[in-house]
């Protein structure tokens, strides 16, 4: 899936689990907050062991997820 798709996909997600408990905005910031928590795991366990182009991926999706 494509960087674009997949921010849309998380804000969308959050959304839908808090089922209108929340708005876009704080809905944008819990995605960025996963995606970070994701490419911490990334950083920790992969340790160079071809974590570039995943780490490039999920950077992709945070800055498409700040466009939103």
């Amino acid at each position: 899936m494509n960087a674009k798709l997949k921010a849309k996909e998380l804000v969308d997600k959050m959304l839908h689990c808090y089922q209108g408990h929340i708005d876009e905005y704080t809905a944008k910031q819990c995605s960025l907050i996963a995606v970070d928590e994701i490419l911490q795991m990334v950083d920790e366990t992969m340790q160079g062991w071809l974590d570039a182009d995943i780490i490039a991926h999920w950077e992709e999706i945070k800055k498409e997820i700040e466009k939103l």
